[in-house]
């Protein structure tokens, strides 16, 4: 399984790009398995039935509804740990941005801050059309062109068994 993440701060295109690059990479065959990673913890639902089988000792919750499954951990576990014996081709996270996965960073239509740029970025995600032209070390990106970042994607993923995740 290949890696690869899409940061930057809140309200910047995050989601929007990884719905692309899943639906894509989908699209032309590629299994896919994302993760949503966030500084916030799963609200624990204080009284559902979830939230007492946790409070009484149970070391996974897994709640399967009609239309979604929520997997429930007391603590946090490495992606490793989680995605053991998954054959997905891709691993798309949202967040992680201090992690060592190669990654896009999307800046919606703010200036670029280089300096917070982490060392791993392999393209910057804009919606401002207007300083894609600008591109330095780092290529700016327009978020609608989805073939270059797939291009990326396909090129940079790294194998989740090469990171500390």
């Amino acid at each position: 399984m290949r890696v690869f993440a899409v940061t930057g701060l809140s309200g910047m295109g995050k989601t929007t790009v990884v719905e692309k690059i899943v639906e894509t990479l989908s699209s032309r065959g590629s299994t896919v398995v994302t993760v949503k990673s966030s500084k916030h913890d799963l609200k624990n639902d204080d009284g559902s039935d979830s939230w007492r089988h946790g409070q009484a000792g149970a070391k996974t919750t897994i709640i399967i509804g009609p239309s979604s499954t929520r997997i429930q951990y007391p603590e946090r576990k490495a992606l490793r740990e989680i995605l053991n014996g998954d054959e997905a081709d891709f691993l798309i996270i949202e967040g992680m941005k201090r992690s060592e996965v190669p990654k896009f960073w999307c800046i919606g239509a703010l200036k670029i801050d280089y300096a917070a740029i982490p060392k791993s970025v392999k393209a910057i995600v804009t919606w401002d059309s207007s300083i894609v032209e600008q591109e330095r070390e780092i290529p700016i990106i327009d978020s609608s062109d989805i073939e270059r970042l797939i291009r990326i994607v396909q090129q940079d993923a790294i194998e989740l068994s090469g990171l500390d995740i």
